[in-house]
């Protein structure tokens, strides 16, 4: 998660009621390797929600540190557990484009959501490529993450979010080295096609990135 990204969630989470928040599902932030070396989604995103009493559950794919649920959110036995958890609103951020099927998680998300609770979702928009361990390149507009879960009518919020630049973002990790030589490698990536062209990764670089974020509330 980029920075400028963390700070737009953090300003609109601020403005939802916690009671329709919580119990929050956070897809996709469970290993806390992840967020080591992204210190800035704790203290903007997860810090301020845990102040105010939100229940945050933080699911991955498998178990690990700091993982509360794992599973394969298209796994219908996977999804009935959830039920139980009475899961109000649901958290996904870049974690879509690293998906082979985004839409059918999408629908996921927006079956797990309640009345009165959110979808809260983001996606790159101009980002390079980035496997983790795959990156589909699904960069979908505004307009095209909000069609992904129509039952959710009411649209709190919805931007293009203009971010730091790729470098900007390598030279704030903690692990600096390991984090720009891993960043190169990705971003120059050419395998079957996937990948930016050259010329849009450079701007990239020393230009602004952006992302689609949306957040949209069952009626």
């Amino acid at each position: 998660m980029l920075r400028a990204e963390a700070a737009w969630l953090a300003r609109e989470l601020e403005q939802l009621a916690v009671a329709d928040l919580s119990p929050l599902l956070s897809v996709g932030s469970g290993h806390r390797e992840l967020t080591s070396d992204q210190p800035w989604i704790h203290a903007a995103v997860y810090e301020p929600l845990e102040r105010r009493d939100v229940h945050i559950v933080h699911h991955e794919l498998d178990p690990g540190p700091g993982v509360d649920v794992a599973g394969d959110l298209t796994d219908p036995e996977f999804r009935q557990s959830l039920g139980r958890l009475e899961i109000r609103s649901v958290m996904c951020c870049n974690v879509l484009e690293h998906l082979p099927e985004p839409r059918r998680v999408a629908a996921t998300i927006e079956g797990l959501v309640a009345a009165g609770g959110y979808a809260i979702v983001t996606v790159p928009r101009r980002y390079p490529y980035h496997p983790g361990p795959i990156d589909t390149m699904f960069r979908p507009s505004v307009d095209e993450l909000r069609t992904l879960m129509p039952a959710l009518t009411e649209v709190t919020a919805a931007q293009e979010i203009r971010t730091e630049s790729l470098l900007a973002y390598l030279l704030a990790s903690p692990n600096k080295r390991t984090a720009i030589a891993r960043g190169l490698r990705s971003s120059a990536h050419r395998g079957n096609g996937a990948a930016v062209p050259l010329r849009g990764t450079a701007r990239m670089l020393f230009g602004s990135t952006a992302v689609s974020a949306v957040i949209l509330r069952r009626r």
